[in-house]
């Protein structure tokens, strides 16, 4: 009769849940940031398993994340920041500035400029898109009735 087992108390492993639009992006072996849930300590971890499956009510898939730490003890809450994919020379922008598809207002001596962007990857919220110079002024936020050529005043940022 099984009595128990032993256990490295110092090693843990973390069930995450992932949506399943990263499925192909995320890898054994990627290194996965995780802090508590106030912020204020961060401890490093490790994809160690990936599960196949999507689940088809949540449509995630579960990534299983290893982590050890001293101050770490079992049954704390941790989010994990998963880095499944990086783009260079693209930035994350509010998806509600794309105008259609593939389309953005950029502030070019206080006047708006309509240019053509090539989206890469698309959230509920936030867009990844390349296409951008490096210095680029962007809208903060939407402006109802834009149009290409019209007159800006750019806010200046409150101390």
């Amino acid at each position: 009769q099984k009595l128990g087992e032993f256990i490295n108390p110092s090693i843990y492993e973390m069930e995450v849940s992932v949506n399943a639009t990263f499925a192909g992006l995320l890898k054994k072996g990627n290194l996965v940031q995780l802090h508590n849930l106030e912020k204020t300590k961060t401890y490093s971890g490790k994809v160690i398993r990936i599960n196949g499956k999507v689940d088809s009510k949540s449509q995630t898939i579960k990534a299983y994340i290893e982590v050890s730490h001293k101050d770490l003890k079992e049954g704390m809450y941790l989010e994990a920041d998963l880095v499944a994919k990086s783009e260079k020379n693209a930035i994350e922008i509010p998806r509600n500035l794309l105008v259609g598809n593939a389309q953005l207002f950029i502030v070019k001596d206080s006047i708006l400029s309509l240019i053509k962007v090539n989206p890469v990857y698309y959230t509920a919220e936030k867009v990844v898109v390349k296409g951008i110079e490096n210095g680029t002024l962007l809208l903060s936020k939407p402006i109802p009735g834009a149009y290409d050529g019209m007159k800006v005043q750019i806010a200046q940022a409150k101390k």
